[in-house]
């Protein structure tokens, strides 16, 4: 399943530090998804010498999720250095805000009234394929640990997902596919077409086939 959704994570600044909540260490249907979005330039190299990662919103993907390694999904973020650990960063998951607002397909009834709640008590986790179809191929499967953040934005409540680290890789182009799992269907409060809205039980794909190059090095930016 695909559907325009988007990671939007409010920066944790002193108005907005009550509404984040932190999960473990482990959307607006209006936004195209970043995933779906080509990329334009690259992020800025700190002074560590890892690039952090900006969301299409401008926010430092690595700072409010805690994340060291480099980090692939968002357009501006599809560069990783060879043999270099990385970690798959996909889409946020929305929902509306409460059982007072919710509007759901005809048949469906949540486990749980906040349709976030029922999303976080159906989400298993996720599989990552990479380099799906070639002789290459190999996935990686996690648990509920994936869904790093719950941020608030405009009263909605969005899942921000990020992989443990994962293997480095040799130069070339690669392809990064997500699949989601779960245990039973969700349909996130927002709509009432199921397409649209709903995420089945089992494993779907959550992502495209996403492409990224990965590098010997980074350039050093000029000047």
């Amino acid at each position: 399943m695909m559907r325009p959704t988007r990671i939007r994570a409010a920066l944790a600044t002193a108005a907005l530090a009550t509404v984040l909540t932190t999960l473990g260490s482990g959307t607006a249907h209006a936004d195209k998804g970043w995933e779906e979005t080509a990329a334009q330039g690259t992020t800025p190299a700190p002074s560590n010498g890892a690039r952090h990662c900006l969301s299409p919103d401008g926010v430092d993907i690595n700072a409010l999720l805690s994340i060291r390694e480099q980090i692939i999904g968002p357009p501006n973020c599809r560069v990783a250095v060879a043999w270099k650990p990385w970690v798959r960063a996909f889409p946020s998951w929305g929902t509306a805000a409460d059982s007072a607002t919710a509007v759901y397909p005809a048949g469906y009834t949540p486990s749980l009234p906040k349709p976030m709640d029922d999303f976080i008590l159906k989400f298993l986790g996720v599989r990552v394929t990479q380099d799906i179809g070639t002789p290459q191929e190999r996935s990686f499967s996690f648990g509920p640990e994936v869904l790093r953040l719950v941020t608030i934005e405009q009263g909605l409540p969005f899942a921000n997902f990020a992989t443990p680290a994962l293997p480095g890789l040799k130069p070339g182009t690669h392809t990064s596919t997500v699949f989601f799992r779960m245990s039973f269907e969700h349909c996130d409060g927002l709509g009432t077409v199921r397409e649209e809205s709903c995420l089945p039980a089992g494993e779907t794909p959550y992502t495209g086939n996403l492409p990224f190059e990965v590098v010997k090095k980074h350039a050093t930016p000029a000047g």
